[in-house]
């Protein structure tokens, strides 16, 4: 093989390496407020405003025991993300359920323990995504939105904005524990959009389809949230 040959594979090489590790790769895991519910998807609107590869692994309904079965789907391409986003736990407690409990019997106090007794799990699962992940990967827990309405539209407003705190609240602290990024901007992310608003970006408790889940606007606005917070780190 001539020098020249071997100094244009060398060249090759070294500008093929370059390229796939500046591939970014963002993967979205857990339930259906990043699966999508069917309107979007918030961790593909984040791929394509960031210019990046963006797989989607979510499912509705999902709760911390289905991360195992999430992951082994995953697995391969778990290796080379860059990102790792994903919300889970919501179904465990059954944020929906708790809070028409706060609505219809102000049943705050019974709701906001169990939404903090979640965190040991919640913790463990987060450690779970990282061990099956690439070490290199960014991972980060998303808050549910606060999505509750404004103005006293619905009885016991105030509690279910307190019990969506400490729903909060016990997600970014077993992302703490786990040594993992949390995304603090998206509890905020429907302010002036909220349930029975004149422009909501989630559907109502009593909708057909998606109850209590974020409509297409919605899903597009956690997205640009999203993106912009992994463009600014």
């Amino acid at each position: 093989m001539s020098t020249f040959t071997v100094l244009i594979s060398i060249v090759l090489c070294c500008g093929f390496a370059r390229n796939i590790e500046g591939v970014k790769l963002l993967i979205g895991l857990g339930d259906s407020f990043t699966s999508g519910g069917g309107t979007g998807s918030y961790p593909k609107v984040a791929g394509e405003l960031l210019k990046w590869q963006a797989l989607n692994y979510a499912k509705g309904g999902a709760k911390m025991n289905g991360i195992p079965a999430q992951l082994t789907t995953a697995a391969q391409k778990l290796q080379s993300a860059t990102h790792i986003v994903f919300t889970i736990g919501g179904n465990d407690l059954g944020v929906a359920d708790s809070l028409l409990q706060v609505v219809l019997m102000n049943n705050y106090t019974a709701v906001a323990t169990k939404a903090a007794s979640l965190k040991p799990r919640l913790v463990a699962t987060y450690k779970m995504i990282q061990a099956a992940a690439n070490p290199n990967a960014k991972l980060y827990a998303i808050p549910y939105v606060d999505f509750i309405s404004v103005g006293n539209k619905i009885p016991n407003e105030a509690n279910c904005h307190r019990m969506m705190d400490v729903l909060t609240a016990t997600i970014k602290d077993a992302a703490s524990e786990a040594n993992i990024g949390f995304i603090d901007s998206i509890q905020t992310a429907f302010k002036g959009h909220e349930m029975y608003s004149s422009d909501p970006y989630v559907d109502d408790f009593f909708a057909s389809k998606n109850a209590a889940h974020p409509n297409a606007k919605g899903y597009a606005k956690i997205g640009q949230l999203v993106a912009a917070y992994l463009q600014s780190q």
